[in-house]
């Protein structure tokens, strides 16, 4: 445990220092790097898959499918290895070019474009709060709309070849498109299946609960209340430093596990999240986004439905984060393969700039054993240095 907390601080003043997932990012840091009781108290269920995963992921798979496109792609691209081997994109490079990469365009582009600006949607003070952005408080036509609207912008910039910005929205439109799934009630009405309809005017086929609907949820939810142990306290002390929201977390921390609190199955539903500007009623029982970020998971409806975590500490449907999750990584792949089928395999190439050049390849044994010595270096430099933990934190 010691040695935890010193990683657990370490981190709090390096991270404070750049623009990150503070919250998020420390407190699975730490949180999965404790025994299992302590994972147990805080609800875990099933390991989490946050946003920059699911793009990355999502990514994957479309690259795969292009390559498999391409001369002697089918003899070398086996589309069976997409949910497994192909998760590593170096991997399909491997495969099609019979290759070793150190390093390919495509997946420093996915870390210093689509990653950060996917998340951002969090943390920026134009959208962190704005419920369109996310699917929150019943917001779907709007949502929608955001999304069409995006998507008008993405395919101006491709016209031009103005890639960089296209990337840049990308990245910003499918976090609202991934959190459909985790904020609404799409998993919960038993759907297996991406909604195609996302974006579209078809959209508006769908029943959609509104301020007409004053019974959303019911208060059928397990309360949890733990005692707050050392690492806890540190933990909601940093919470409440950080400001997250208007959090009423304090020790010892209460929080739900929800199970049939939705009342419906034919009709679109979404939680109220706290400090969005559309409040949670007083006099109705509408669904909460809930977890202990949420500070309007305690007025009734108690409880909640985001499923964005494995942790029912964060999420009160945690149980359905990794159905949820797999759906927005599906939706991703979908909607790279529709931008795909609109521009064309040439500028999609272009778009993720997915060609290796004749030079990288022809050189390519010297590139991988530099590579590889540099590698070495690193680790031989770093290994008894302090520093070498905190790289690790940032290349988990």
């Amino acid at each position: 445990m010691p040695f935890c907390f010193i990683i657990f601080f370490i981190n709090i003043v390096l991270i404070s220092q750049i623009n990150g997932f503070v919250p998020k990012g420390i407190m699975t840091f730490v949180i999965d790097r404790v025994d299992n009781t302590f994972k147990n108290k805080l609800g875990y269920f099933s390991e989490s898959i946050v946003h920059e995963e699911i793009i990355e992921r999502g990514i994957a798979r479309s690259v795969a499918r292009f390559f498999y496109e391409q001369k002697n792609g089918p003899s070398r691209i086996d589309l069976s290895k997409l949910n497994t081997d192909y998760k590593n994109i170096k991997n399909i490079y491997r495969d099609y070019y019979q290759k070793s990469f150190c390093k390919i365009d495509v997946e420093e582009i996915i870390s210093d474009e689509f990653q950060p600006e996917v998340a951002s949607v969090d943390f920026d003070d134009d959208t962190k709060d704005l419920a369109s952005a996310h699917f929150d408080a019943e917001q779907f036509n709007q949502s929608n709309q955001r999304v069409i609207n995006y998507m008008n912008i993405i395919q101006s910039f491709l016209n031009v070849n103005d890639y960089h910005r296209a990337r840049k929205n990308v990245a910003r439109i499918l976090h609202t498109i991934h959190d459909f799934y985790s904020h609404s009630n799409w998993v919960e009405m038993g759907n297996k299946n991406i909604n195609k309809d996302i974006g579209t005017k078809n959209f508006s086929k769908y029943q959609i609960a509104d301020v007409k609907d004053s019974k959303t949820c019911e208060s059928n939810c397990t309360t949890i209340e733990i005692e707050c142990n050392t690492l806890l306290k540190a933990l909601v002390k940093l919470i409440q430093k950080l400001g997250v929201r208007s959090s009423i977390i304090n020790c010892p921390i209460k929080y739900f596990r929800c199970n049939g609190n939705v009342l419906f199955k034919n009709k679109l539903v979404s939680g109220f999240y706290v400090d969005q500007g559309i409040e949670k009623p007083d006099n109705a029982m509408k669904c909460s986004h809930g977890g202990i970020l949420d500070g309007s998971a305690f007025k009734k409806a108690k409880g909640g439905i985001n499923k964005d975590s494995g942790y029912f500490v964060f999420s009160p449907h945690a149980d359905l984060h990794l159905t949820a999750a797999n759906l927005a990584i599906d939706h991703t792949e979908f909607f790279f393969e529709e931008v795909r089928k609109k521009i064309g395999n040439r500028k999609f190439s272009d778009f993720l700039n997915l060609e290796v050049s004749d030079s990288i390849l022809n050189s390519i044994n010297d590139y991988i054993q530099i590579c590889k010595s540099f590698s070495i270096v690193i680790k031989q430099n770093l290994k008894n240095s302090s520093f070498y933990v905190v790289l690790n934190f940032f290349i988990l």
